[in-house]
């Protein structure tokens, strides 16, 4: 327990010291890469079969924290069918290891023939996370697209289905851990363990 806390502290010192990323480069990124995103959000929720949701992100090019709920039998209700880290796609070997965190399955095979997907849609789905500098996707309304690590925490891209209207841009700007960009895109920040919940970047003026 003690050895597993300490990686998870020393990834996240790494994760500060090597890279830091700002509101400024979310705005740069948007707008140097707006329709690859576009492109790319209609792509992931195209693959991604009706009532599933998956988040990835990658760590390397065949290394991803993968996480799959599954639709159940009560209409709007998933359930965890899958949830690793540091899962390598090409060669991947189920842990033995049981904890409470565990989904339905630790069988990568079983999660890919779930969602029709192969090792090919990986890499594909990397090669579109690349072209955008981001690292990680999660489908829905709105989806999220990771940007990069900021400290422990994690700076992204919340891309709805419309434009927000007035009081929905409201909702999505408290000056913490979400800010209204514009038109359907709003900013957003995800703390790690350590480390505050609020960035001073989405402080309103």
């Amino acid at each position: 327990m003690i050895k597993n806390l300490l990686c998870l502290v020393f990834i996240g010192i790494c994760a500060a010291s090597c890279a830091n990323k700002d509101s400024s480069g979310l705005k740069r990124n948007y707008s140097e890469k707006i329709n690859e995103i576009k492109e790319l959000k209609e792509y992931f929720n195209k693959i991604v079969p009706k009532n599933y949701i998956v988040r990835i992100r990658y760590n390397d090019s065949d290394e991803i924290d993968l996480f799959v709920y599954e639709p159940t039998n009560i209409p709007g209700k998933t359930e965890l069918l899958f949830q690793e880290w540091n899962v390598d796609f090409e060669d991947y070997v189920a842990s033995k290891k049981s904890s409470y965190y565990d989904g339905k399955t630790k069988s990568l095979e079983e999660v890919k023939k779930k969602l029709k997907w192969s090792n090919a849609t990986f890499i594909k789905l990397y090669d579109k996370l690349e072209n955008v500098n981001c690292i990680g996707i999660t489908n829905g309304n709105p989806t999220e697209l990771e940007y990069g690590f900021r400290g422990m925490g994690v700076l992204s891209y919340l891309i709805f289905d419309t434009n927000l209207s007035k009081q929905e841009q409201k909702v999505n700007s408290d000056d913490c851990s979400k800010m209204f960009y514009k038109d359907n895109i709003v900013f957003a920040f995800s703390s790690g363990a350590i480390g505050s919940f609020c960035i001073p970047d989405f402080k309103r003026k």
